[in-house]
């Protein structure tokens, strides 16, 4: 049992903002969606206009994280109050109830070329890991995973399972006769700390320079990062996205899921660009594009939707 005295205890020590109203015996052993929540377990609600889901279950000796709300109709229930509920939920759940599965290991039918391998390294079955591939430390590499090339992988990074590094990208010219000629790639692709790549996404070396994936960038499943492209710190990328060569995805920005983003383009600073949109021009800092072709919807001022 885990008590809510040293829940707050830690949610202190990490200094998040909240208030507590309820009983300072309560106790804590499980964890569910808040459709199922049952004694002893901790859930969460976006915001007030999610209260009906409770409304009517037993709250006894349960704990709902949620935006402040009025609870005076409430005869049961404990409640942590926070401005950002979803944060401070699954940083209680994170510290107090996830474990890894086992210790960090590399799996012997995986090739592996490299010998630029740092600590606590894990690697899954079945991959490719070429002879230019530095690996820093603590770095996760699921199944059959193939990396090739000059790819630097910094440390706490998570390469999910069908991934692909340091292919080349679609790169041709017309030579005299009109026929395609392949440019050759000399490139690589440098991944900074705390990057997590979704499976089998793929993203392609550079043509001279590097690709560059800045420090804790979220990549989801089946996308495509094109040669040269720049994506800075903090960028969320979601599922089928599609980032054609040269682009640059400035700091903090949001690519919502299927969205294509055309090459040589720049998204800026803090900036969401919608689901399924097409950008065919450069997107300023602070605003939301949707649509195709990608049009500005409206400004974003203080958050970062």
């Amino acid at each position: 049992m885990i008590s809510i005295m040293k829940i707050m205890d830690f949610l202190n020590e990490s200094h998040i903002t909240y208030s507590y109203i309820g009983d300072e015996k309560l106790t804590i052993n499980g964890y569910a969606p808040i459709q199922k929540i049952n004694s002893h377990h901790i859930s969460w609600i976006k915001d007030e206009s999610k209260v009906n889901v409770i409304v009517g279950k037993r709250l006894t000796n349960t704990l709902i994280i949620s935006k402040k709300f009025d609870i005076s109709n409430f005869k049961e229930g404990n409640f942590i109050f926070s401005n950002n509920p979803k944060q401070v939920f699954f940083t209680i759940l994170n510290h107090f109830f996830y474990v890894k599965n086992k210790k960090p290991t590399i799996q012997t039918e995986s090739i592996i070329e490299t010998t630029n391998i740092g600590k606590d390294v894990s690697i899954g079955h079945s991959c490719y890991i070429g002879p230019e591939v530095v690996i820093g430390d603590d770095v996760e590499i699921k199944n059959n995973v193939s990396i090739e090339g000059k790819v630097v992988i910094n440390k706490n990074t998570i390469i999910h399972s069908g991934v692909i590094l340091g292919t080349d990208g679609f790169g041709y010219f017309h030579n005299a006769e009109g026929k395609n000629v392949k440019v050759p790639h000399f490139g690589g692709i440098v991944i900074g700390e705390n990057v997590e790549i979704g499976a089998n996404t793929c993203i392609d070396r550079g043509t001279l320079d590097d690709t560059k994936i800045g420090d804790n960038v979220k990549i989801n499943n089946l996308c495509h990062i094109g040669h040269n492209v720049i994506i800075e710190e903090n960028v969320m990328i979601a599922a089928l996205s599609n980032i054609a060569g040269s682009v640059h995805v400035k700091k903090n920005a949001y690519i919502a899921p299927a969205a294509t983003i055309l090459n040589q383009l720049t998204i800026g600073e803090n900036s969401l660009v919608g689901s399924g949109a097409v950008v065919v021009k450069n997107v300023e800092d602070h605003v939301v594009v949707v649509g195709v072709p990608g049009k500005i919807k409206r400004k974003i001022e203080d958050d970062h939707s």
